[in-house]
């Protein structure tokens, strides 16, 4: 059997779990913006799947001596961690997402290394946005999200539209970090995501057609909700480590009585044996605010402690998640926390160099 074949086989396998956990949770369609439920045990999960691909970086002296295996380590920091943010506009422009992000460095007085950014499926990028924020020296993290279908893209009914972003990604000439379809585990996404095994192939299906462009300058990152990781649904989506170069996580505490360490515990005990960087791609803290300038330093603590995690992105923004309950995050309004989040900025932990070529 094939690697990939084998990787899809345990993916079958690994799914009949993940869909006993959906039933387990019911009712309950967990979206980013919430946490485990008081009481929820932690699990494992299925172990990752595929080699270690070649390449190496060794976790530094903060850390053990296991190194960092990836196909595609060009963005990872040799020392420190990117701190950044994904910033709400005001308007949901192309000026208005620079503007915004623009706003967000004065109100804590430092530049953000790493911008988060979400483009849709079957929609142009990358934008003038994206454009703008790679060719300034940060380090672009691209969600991209909205509705695949996989079993469309497994059948090659869209590869002339990836083929084409492909292309445009290839004409930054700048490293980026790329999700497909975060969140990949979420209850309310399986109408178009079809189970593990297709994402799985989907996944493959789509870096294939990257890479047959030559679009070298992305970095596969795959991150499912660290809700997954608590119930135990998200292992079963993982591709492979040949096909992933960062693992990632969306992280969010119950409240600020739940420090982000706690609420990423099942996702980082099984990133350690990916061997692959690790981005907490969201995070944010439920509940009353009062907490949050004692939990954001912490945050910044979780990062400077577990040296496999090299990015961290904040969710910078109010709103109401995707089962209707509100979300207020928008560090703005809480002027303590922003300062505390303006001092880890500060630090040269957070400041690592970014390499600006492919």
């Amino acid at each position: 059997m094939t690697g990939r074949g084998l990787r899809l086989a345990m993916a079958v396998t690994a799914g009949v779990l993940g869909i006993a956990a959906l039933a387990l949770a019911g009712h309950v369609l967990v979206h980013r913006h919430h946490g485990r439920p008081a009481g929820a045990a932690a699990s494992t999960g299925s172990l990752p799947t595929g080699s270690l691909s070649t390449g190496s970086l060794s976790t530094g002296s903060l850390g053990s001596a296991r190194q960092l295996q990836g196909s595609n380590l060009t963005l990872v920091p040799a020392r420190g961690a990117y701190l950044g943010a994904y910033v709400q506009p005001a308007s949901y422009t192309q000026r208005g997402l620079i503007t915004a992000v623009s706003a967000f460095e004065r109100r804590v007085g430092r530049p953000i290394d790493l911008v988060h950014t979400y483009d849709q499926w079957g929609k142009a990028f990358p934008t003038a946005a994206d454009s703008y924020f790679a060719d300034s020296g940060k380090v672009l993290l691209l969600t991209w999200g909205g509705s695949p279908d996989t079993q469309a893209i497994i059948a090659g009914r869209d590869d002339a539209m990836i083929r084409a972003r492909a292309q445009a990604v290839k004409r930054l000439r700048r490293p980026i970090l790329m999700e497909f379809r975060h969140e990949m585990d979420r209850p309310n996404l399986q109408w178009t995501i079809h189970g593990p095994a297709n994402y799985i192939a989907a996944w493959d299906h789509v870096r294939s057609i990257f890479s047959a462009v030559g679009a070298t300058n992305v970095s596969w990152v795959w991150c499912p909700t660290g809700y997954g990781f608590q119930v135990g649904r998200a292992q079963a989506f993982y591709p492979g480590n040949n096909e992933v170069d960062w693992v990632c996580a969306d992280v969010y505490a119950n409240s600020t009585g739940q420090s982000l360490g706690a609420a990423a515990t099942p996702f980082l005990s099984w990133a350690t044996r990916t061997g692959k960087p690790v981005i907490i791609g969201e995070f944010a803290a439920n509940g009353h605010a009062d907490g949050w300038s004692s939990w954001m330093a912490a945050a910044g603590r979780l990062a400077e402690s577990d040296r496999q995690i090299r990015a961290m992105a904040y969710f910078d923004g109010n709103g109401t998640d995707s089962n209707g309950h509100p979300f207020q995050y928008w560090l703005a309004s809480h002027p303590r926390a922003l300062s505390v989040f303006g001092r880890l900025l500060a630090e040269p932990f957070f400041h690592p160099s970014v390499r600006a070529d492919p």
